[in-house]
C-alpha cells in the first residue's frame, strides 16, 4: 500500500484484538498511527456458536465434511448456538454488557438473568449463533449508514481491517454476488483488496515478485464476481485495473478452469 503511495482519511475495525492489531500495523508501516480509529462490534467476525475453539479438522471429525462446508461457507445456516452461560456467549463479555448500546433489550435473557443472580438485570439480545447472513445483518448497515455518508461519500479514503466473514459479507453486498456463488469465495489472508467506488470493482496491487496474483492467490470458484471489467463513470474502461498475465508455475487443469472464469465477464443476473 505504501509503495503504491495509498493513504488514508479514516480507518475502521472491529472489536476483535487480531483485527485491531492488524490495523495497526498498517498504520505503522505507512506512517499513519496518528488517524483515529473508529471501532464498532459490527465489523466482528461472525459468532461461529458451540463451534467457538475447535480446529476445522475437529468439526470435520465430530460432523463430518458436508456439514462442515455448510457450516463454513453456506449463506444462511447456522452452526450449533451457545447457552446463555458460556464463556464463548458475548452476554458474559464485559465489552458488550457495559458498552453496547445499540442492540434491543432481550425479554428472555434478562428474565433468565434475573433468576440467576437474584436481581433485576437487564439484557440485551446479543447472538448465540450466527450465519453469514446474520453477520451481514449488522455489517452491512453499518457500511451503508455509516461509513458511507461519515466518509466515503465525502470524499475520504476508508480503510476496513476486520475478519473474513465481515470481509466476505461487504464484498457479497458491494459486488453483487448471488447468494448461491458466496460459498465458491475465498479472501487470501493479509492481502490488500482494493474496491473503487467509481468504477464498482476490485484491484490488486503490483506486489513486485512477477507473478499473476490471480495464479499466486485463491479466490475460489467465485472469483469472477470480484473481478469484472472495471468501467469508469462515463462508461470508458479503467486502465488501472487491467490485469497483465503470466507465464507462471504450473497449473493442475482444474486451476487452468478457475482462472479462466475469472478472466471472463459476469454474466448479468436476470
Amino acid at each position: 500500500l505504501k509503495l503504491h503511495g495509498f493513504e488514508f482519511d479514516a480507518v475502521y475495525t472491529s472489536w476483535l484484538s487480531r483485527a485491531i492489531e492488524t490495523a495497526w500495523y498498517v498504520m505503522d508501516e505507512m506512517d499513519c498511527l496518528w488517524l483515529p480509529i473508529i471501532k464498532s462490534w459490527r465489523l466482528n467476525e461472525r459468532m461461529y456458536g458451540d463451534l467457538t475453539g475447535l480446529s476445522k479438522a475437529m468439526v470435520k471429525q465430530r460432523h463430518g465434511e458436508e456439514q462442515f462446508m455448510a457450516w463454513r461457507r453456506g449463506y444462511a445456516v447456522n452452526p450449533p448456538p451457545v447457552s446463555s452461560f458460556s464463556p464463548q456467549y458475548p452476554g458474559n463479555d464485559i465489552r458488550y454488557t457495559k458498552y453496547l448500546k445499540d442492540v434491543r433489550i432481550s425479554i428472555s435473557e434478562t428474565l433468565i438473568r434475573s433468576i440467576e443472580s437474584n436481581k433485576f438485570s437487564l439484557h440485551r439480545k446479543l447472538p448465540k449463533s450466527e450465519s453469514l447472513k446474520d453477520c451481514m445483518d449488522r455489517t452491512i448497515p453499518f457500511f451503508t449508514e455509516q461509513i458511507m455518508p461519515e466518509a466515503i461519500n465525502k470524499g475520504k479514503r476508508v480503510l476496513i481491517a476486520s475478519s473474513e466473514n465481515a470481509i466476505r459479507g461487504l464484498l457479497m453486498h458491494l459486488c453483487e454476488i448471488p447468494e448461491d456463488k458466496i460459498a465458491g469465495l475465498e479472501i487470501p489472508n493479509g492481502l490488500p483488496l482494493i474496491f473503487d467506488m467509481n468504477s464498482k470493482c476490485i484491484k490488486l496491487l503490483d506486489d513486485g515478485s512477477g507473478e499473476d496474483l490471480l495464479e499466486k492467490y485463491n479466490f475460489g470458484a467465485s472469483a469472477s464476481y470480484l473481478f469484472r471489467p472495471c468501467q469508469n463513470p462515463d462508461g470508458s474502461a479503467d486502465d488501472a485495473c487491467d490485469f497483465t498475465f503470466s507465464d507462471a508455475p504450473v497449473l493442475t487443469a482444474s486451476d487452468k478452469e478457475i482462472i479462466e472464469s475469472i478472466r471472463k465477464p459476469v454474466e448479468a443476473n436476470v
